[in-house]
């Protein structure tokens, strides 16, 4: 027992099958907050500071005044006879946080059962819930500020494993896909397909196109759609001639919607707000009609470019107003076969705008509700990408932030507005969940100000975020596949996301001294590795941002982050990506042998191949006893070439000696892959 009777470790309560001692809570997915946090509040159960009264501090910058905190007990989870025991630190809090607690099977309805306020410095106060009650989940809700030092939740559960999703793995292609903006496909005038471009893209990029559909110009008047848009009626049918898979993601607010908010100023001129959030400024928010224009354009893009045929004509809803006297006006068309991805927006938790122009996940639920099914068919037969094409496979607005907190007030939203279907699933309106994420040494946020380079994924968030989200999805999100669509580095040397090693900080007096060329590869190497670790943690495919820069010569964020250069010539990352694409396309992961160095098995049917790294930012060298059963060869990409280098390699009782770097190999097993192990390092050449 601690000094409060609490158990140390869990005891049998004499009920079959439960225990009794403190909750063993996974923070990383049964515990999340409605804000715009960047991780699971670990410090309110996991304090760290040396000053046990201190408060809790949920998150710097946050802009929800009211904070929330739910505890979401898995559905296979029984608990009950539950006692909270709040250590009060530092603080008189008026109004206090707000206790809840729903039981399960009381449709969601949250009982009072605490308000914390404070006033019992440094002591622990014990709140019993009624007994023999199985909870679904405790609410804590009040302002930011008003927290314990610490939370402990105690009582009896039923220990259990949550029940794994068994889905299959996607093929290492779909993780090379790539973003690109209307621009990149056409030539400058918009007239016509740039072959040179296109051609780049289509001959590297084996995943998803992410192709940007700005609202305010496909919406230029209320109701009426613009498919004279950047050539896209040619862009969508030579994309599924090539069988490439075009994902059309909607960008800004319509142009009826944007002229609603505040304009922006500059040198005394007035500007629409192109980063307005998808709805008249005015409206209620939380009302699913507020998204009903948003709706009603994904309707009309599905209804032209998906695979239905049976849309009737009075559906159709074109702006015909010509650019010019006798111009040419687009004419009605349907059901043309073009497309099956969509993406319902970007980044609705763009926190850095501030909070007009964040919307929290119980939003994003709405929004989602409504671009997906019309919600459920309650705004119409022309609104939701699935009313016009059931086929269509319908992504979330990408993520900022690369935490499920949002996602889950989706389901929270979602539980209240769409409902159970018949088979006790709760009807969620997306096929494939979705984020953005990248690798810096300012941590997994975008746009903290904290970030002065890139780092090597496997030194950076990106493999605990990735099975954060996946657990995400196992556990409450249906089990779907979860995507990023925007991760990648830049190689300006003084971008905070620059693909700059550790080494050569240390070797070069100035950033802008490292060679291009070792920012290129360093690019390439890190991409490479940036795929190979999110598919180990499970993540179902990657759109890299990006096809090509926006502004290679300004120092900025995600401005040089192209893989191809503006003569459309490959960088080593292109190179790398396609490499690796023609060697092992189809292949999926299947398990991973070894951390440091990193050895993983990804396998097609009967074939395997081992991929081995050194996850370091230098040059160091190495090898790896690797058992094959006979003289084997290895590959190696190459910068400059279509496909990767091939060597020997020679076995000596068994075991070949696999050269190791900073840059993955590749190695063809015969059958299942038998053990193996690290051989001795080598120095590191020096430069």
């Amino acid at each position: 027992m601690d000094a409060g009777g609490v158990p140390t470790a869990p005891v049998p309560t004499g009920e079959p099958g439960y225990v009794n001692g403190v909750l063993p809570l996974d923070l990383s997915t049964i515990v999340y907050q409605q804000n715009n946090v960047n991780g699971p509040p670990t410090e309110l159960f996991f304090p760290k500071d040396k000053d046990p009264t201190n408060t809790f501090n949920p998150g710097h910058g946050l802009l929800l005044n009211e904070h929330t905190i739910v505890i979401d007990f898995p559905p296979q989870w029984d608990t009950k006879n539950l006692k909270l025991r709040i250590l009060d630190g530092k603080g008189e809090f008026d109004p206090g946080q707000r206790y809840y607690a729903v039981a399960r099977g009381s449709g969601g309805a949250e009982k009072l059962v605490h308000t914390f306020t404070g006033k019992r410095y440094n002591e622990v106060e014990t709140v019993e819930l009624p007994r023999d009650v199985v909870y679904e989940r405790l609410v804590l809700r009040g302002p930011k500020n008003a927290q314990p030092a610490k939370l402990e939740i105690v009582g009896d559960y039923r220990p259990f494993k949550p029940v794994k999703y068994q889905r299959p793995r996607a093929p290492l292609a779909d993780f090379t896909g790539t973003n690109a903006f209307p621009w990149n496909f056409n030539m400058p005038d918009g007239g016509s397909i740039s072959e040179a471009k296109y051609g780049a893209m289509r001959d590297v990029f084996g995943g998803v196109l992410r192709m940007y559909i700005e609202l305010e110009k496909f919406v230029p008047a209320v109701g009426q759609h613009q498919f004279r848009y950047w050539n896209l009626d040619k862009v969508a049918g030579r994309a599924r001639a090539d069988r490439k898979e075009l994902m059309l993601t909607f960008v800004h607010a319509t142009k009826p919607e944007m002229e609603t908010w505040p304009k922006n100023s500059y040198e005394g001129k007035e500007f629409l707000d192109v980063d307005a959030s998808p709805h008249n400024f005015t409206a209620d928010y939380m009302q699913e009609a507020a998204y009903k224009p948003s709706g009603e354009a994904a309707y009309q893009m599905a209804a032209r470019y998906g695979f239905n045929k049976s849309i009737p004509d009075a559906n159709l809803k074109l702006y015909t107003v010509p650019e010019y006297p006798n111009a040419p006006v687009a004419q009605p068309r349907k059901g043309l076969g073009y497309v099956r991805y969509y993406e319902a927006h970007n980044e609705l938790d763009k926190d850095w705008k501030g909070l007009s122009h964040y919307m929290s996940g119980w939003k994003m639920g709405l929004h989602q509700s409504v671009v997906y099914d019309g919600a459920q068919g309650r705004l119409g037969p022309t609104c939701g990408i699935k009313t016009a094409d059931p086929s269509a496979i319908v992504l979330n607005a990408g993520l900022a932030k690369a935490t499920p907190d949002a996602f889950r007030g989706m389901i929270d939203c979602w539980k209240k507005t769409r409902g159970y279907k018949p088979d006790g699933t709760l009807d969620i309106p997306l096929d494939q969940w979705n984020y953005h994420q990248y690798a810096t040494d300012g941590g997994g946020a975008q746009h903290n100000g904290k970030q002065t380079r890139g780092i090597a994924p496997e030194n950076s968030r990106l493999g605990a975020a990735a099975k954060r989200m996946v657990d995400f999805s196992n556990i409450y999100g249906g089990g779907k596949p979860v995507v990023i669509t925007e991760t990648g580095y830049d190689v300006h040397p003084q971008s905070p996301l620059a693909a700059v090693r550790a080494s050569d900080l240390t070797a070069y007096p100035k950033r802008e001294l490292i060679p291009q060329a070792r920012i290129h590869l360093t690019q390439g190497v890190w991409s490479l590795r940036t795929l190979l670790e999110v598919a180990a943690h499970g993540i179902d495919g990657i759109a890299w941002y990006q096809a090509f820069d926006d502004n290679g010569k300004v120092p900025y964020i995600y401005q040089s982050c192209g893989m191809l250069n503006s003569d459309n010539t490959r960088r080593p990352a292109a190179d790398f990506l396609m490499q690796t694409q023609a060697l092992m396309g189809k292949y999926k992961f299947q398990e991973r042998k070894s951390e440091n160095p990193r050895v993983d098995i990804w396998a097609d049917g009967m074939e395997r191949m081992a991929v081995l790294w050194l996850p370091v930012e230098d040059d160091k060298k190495s090898t790896y006893a690797l058992t094959l059963e006979s003289k084997g060869v290895y590959f190696t990409p190459v910068v400059g070439a279509d496909r990767m280098a091939q060597a020997k390699l020679t076995t000596k009782n068994g075991a070949a000696a696999v050269p190791l770097s900073e840059l993955p190999v590749f190695v063809p097993l015969a059958g299942v892959a038998a053990t193996s192990g690290p051989a001795q390092p080598q120095a590191a050449k020096k430069k």
